[in-house]
């Protein structure tokens, strides 16, 4: 006869709105003093085509989109980020970036965690080492949320890597800029109140958690009991709340109301959300693939980008969120036959504003024809060591791996960027 406990019991239960994404959120313990929120440019943003301009450069390099003088001397940055030219004086750019990985996957694990990649061992992502980060002095049950949120999905390698699957990411799966955009499974369905009564019934003849990965799961549900049936909870994910004026400024498209829903997201407790806008491997056309389309990729950047740092300033929040542009490498500074720019390690460029960023500061430059580093390059883990420092975390402290290996945050001889911090 088979045993009815409580292991079987969530497993076959059906009806009930809990899934491994919203599961493997690990509870909080209140809002951080700092939150992140990364804008991921997937598949390789140009930096000679947005951050990194070269106005005197031959045709062949500097392509056929023309630049614009950014608020900050000496920056020039493309013809269809005005408002990002124009907002420069209130960031830190950081244009000499350099990798010796360029293949997308090995690249964007650089850039996402901090190491290269590892044979024996898979690296936690920025957003899920900061969801370790948490504020004794608030106490637990003061917030529900998810510490760190993926719209509408994770990289691979902004995952949890050897930490608890309690530091995955929440995905959300789907497009805010949908008129009937929902969170998937997060709405309460007919029946869960009884599963619930049911559930807690059987818990009653229950010990207990008899081990720490019980005692795990029966936080996770016990979280999306939380998402599920708090309203409050609910209603930050519903940009339905937003005035339209609102939404209209950040643009009626995917990227923009991404960052919409992640600065309410931010502001209601949540620690990191990353907000992945994929599209950005131009091996052929790049000119056309970033300027046409429904909506062209560089006039969407412009405009979210500069939204979120307006609403993030008029609501004071810039003190307490650190937002970060960036992506696995840049490309080629020369064009190829097909009218495209390829994959480009050597050199590329990163935004960042808002929590511990000192405004208006430039740090490295390129060579004339944007390929290397000319001064000061930084590699992607003095970038991570930096953007961990910004947000107020010890990049010296030790996680542990399952087998009890200890790993540094930040490897030892990653170097913080102290020019581009305000409180270095």
């Amino acid at each position: 006869m088979m045993q009815l406990n409580r292991r079987y019991f969530l497993t076959m239960l059906g009806g009930f709105p809990l899934v491994p994404s919203i599961l493997s959120a690990a509870p909080l313990r209140g809002k951080s003093p700092r939150s992140l929120i990364l804008l991921w440019m997937d598949g390789g943003m140009s930096h000679i085509d947005t951050l990194d301009a070269k106005p005197e450069a031959p045709p062949d390099i500097r392509g056929d989109l023309g630049t614009l003088r950014a608020s900050v001397n000496g920056v020039f940055v493309g013809e269809h980020l005005p408002r990002i030219g124009a907002m420069m004086k209130d960031c830190a750019l950081v244009r000499s970036i350099t990798s010796p990985e360029g293949n997308h996957d090995r690249g964007s694990h650089f850039m996402l965690t901090g190491r290269q990649p590892s044979p024996v061992l898979e690296y936690p992502s920025l957003g899920s080492v900061l969801g370790t980060f948490r504020p004794e002095s608030i106490t637990e049950s003061s917030n529900g949320l998810p510490p760190y949120v993926a719209i509408p999905d994770a990289h691979p390698y902004a995952r949890q890597g050897f930490l608890p699957v309690a530091n995955a990411p929440f995905e959300l799966a789907g497009d805010p800029s949908n008129p009937d955009f929902r969170v998937k499974h997060l709405q309460p369905i007919a029946g869960m109140d009884r599963t619930l009564r049911l559930l807690d019934r059987l818990d009653a003849l229950d010990a207990g958690p008899q081990s720490e990965s019980e005692a795990a799961r029966d936080a996770f549900l016990a979280q999306g009991r939380y998402l599920s049936l708090n309203s409050d909870v609910r209603a930050l994910f519903d940009l339905g709340d937003e005035k339209q004026e609102v939404r209209n400024r950040y643009g009626r498209h995917f990227f923009g109301q991404s960052c919409l829903l992640a600065r309410r997201l931010v502001q209601g407790g949540v620690r990191t959300v990353m907000v992945r806008y994929t599209g950005w491997d131009h091996h052929s056309a790049i000119t056309n693939a970033m300027t046409y389309g429904f909506p062209p990729k560089l006039p969407a950047l412009d405009e979210g980008i500069s939204a979120l740092h307006e609403d993030l300033e008029r609501r004071a929040l810039l003190d307490d969120v650190l937002v970060v542009l960036a992506s696995e490498f840049g490309r080629t500074p020369r064009i190829n036959p097909g009218g495209g720019r390829d994959h480009w390690s050597r050199a590329s460029s990163v935004l960042l504003f808002g929590a511990g960023i000192q405004k208006g500061s430039v740090h490295g430059t390129t060579d004339a024809r944007g390929e290397e580093p000319a001064s000061d390059p930084v590699s992607p883990q003095d970038l991570y060591a930096t953007m961990m420092t910004a947000l107020g975390a010890d990049v010296s402290k030790v996680l542990y791996t399952p087998d009890g290996r200890p790993i540094r945050i930040a490897p030892e001889d990653a170097r913080v960027i102290p020019e581009i911090l305000s409180e270095a």
